[in-house]
């Protein structure tokens, strides 16, 4: 073969060549508002006073891989094992990707009562809304978005409006309380799942 048949199969082989370090040492880029490990970053929206839906995004960093996260996340019977003031949470139907699912959420001085329709997008999404209950507006959805070999943002995004009288402001402090506890209680869940113990450090809760 001569070297004017031969240069293609060279200009070839030096675009593969060039590409080999970024082949053998992936990024997972995440974004500047991310958290870091060690943190949960919230974020509460509201329109104007005493006006619905209240809009919150609780965001941690946890130190395992998505599919872990994702796992725990659709075992929905098992839920009330572990996150704090969810009392039931039962599976009425499943058709294709879309789980519909019945909730109960206790805690003082309100009971949630939820009929959710669940989206399941794998490997990093979900999607829910409400369809019946005490509650007007319910809706939002879970994502996880890998950061490294094994650990993932872990986000979840609310908006909710009560059916029932309550002052705004008591609404949202329950929801930013008990969200995050929720996201923290998944992740202890996901790393007894790994094998892994408990980091000796607590999560710093930034709000913005």
């Amino acid at each position: 073969m001569t070297l004017k048949h031969r240069l293609p199969y060279l200009f070839l082989l030096l675009v593969f060549l060039s590409s080999v370090p970024f082949l053998s040492s992936r990024a997972w880029p995440a974004s500047a508002d991310s958290p870091k490990k060690g943190q949960m970053v919230i974020t509460t929206k509201t329109p104007k006073y005493g006006s619905w839906p209240i809009e919150i995004t609780a965001s941690l960093f946890v130190e395992t891989a998505p599919g872990i996260l994702y796992r725990i996340l659709t075992d929905y019977e098992s839920m009330p094992r572990f996150v704090p003031h969810l009392k039931k949470c039962v599976i009425t139907k499943r058709k294709k990707n879309r789980v519909y699912i019945e909730q109960t959420f206790k805690h003082f001085p309100l009971t949630m009562y939820l009929n959710m329709q669940v989206k399941e997008e794998p490997p990093n999404k979900i999607v829910f809304k409400r369809y019946a209950g005490n509650m007007k507006t319910y809706e939002g959805h879970w994502q996880l978005e890998q950061v490294g070999p094994k650990s993932t943002i872990f986000t979840l995004k609310v908006k909710a409006e009560p059916d029932f009288p309550v002052p705004q402001k008591v609404m949202i402090w329950i929801l930013e309380s008990e969200l995050p506890k929720g996201l923290l209680e998944m992740r202890k869940r996901a790393l007894r799942i790994t094998g892994q113990p408990e980091p000796n450090y607590s999560i710093e809760i930034v709000s913005r």
